[in-house]
């Protein structure tokens, strides 16, 4: 059960959303690329003018400053580092189920008992006891 919430967790962080990302725009980095930032504009130095798909204006961007981009550069190794994490994970429960499948292939196969049929005679005779009686068949 727990893999298969990692698996979940894998689907959300591959999911088909894009997040910002930085681009180098004019000797700056600027978080761009999402849905609100497809497009831009230079408004000042330091400052862009987010457009989405439609051409409409989001709202203003400032460019990343030496920290951001430190934050952002240790942020995405630690995503890396989870997913890294979560693959091994996923192939050593690969593994796993490979091996339980190998080991049920090498079992010696089911026989059933062996069933007579109802109506040829039996030579056998059953008897049950309750306290002082006895009762038998054959």
């Amino acid at each position: 059960m727990k893999n298969i919430a990692c698996l979940g967790g894998l689907a959300l962080l591959a999911g088909c959303a894009t997040g910002p990302a930085p681009n180098f725009i004019n000797g700056s980095y600027y978080l761009a690329g999402d849905n609100s930032c497809k497009r831009y504009n230079m408004v000042s130095n330091g400052v862009i003018e987010c457009l989405n798909s439609k051409g409409q204006s989001t709202g203003y961007r400032q460019a990343m400053s030496a920290e951001q981009m430190q934050m952002y550069a240790a942020q995405r190794a630690y995503q890396s580092q989870q997913i890294n994490a979560l693959t091994q994970q996923v192939q050593q429960t690969g593994d796993t189920f490979r091996q339980a499948g190998q080991s049920i292939q090498q079992t010696q196969p089911y026989t059933p008992p062996a069933v007579t049929n109802p109506s040829q005679p039996s030579t056998t005779v059953k008897c049950i006891q309750a306290g002082i009686y006895v009762n038998c068949r054959q």
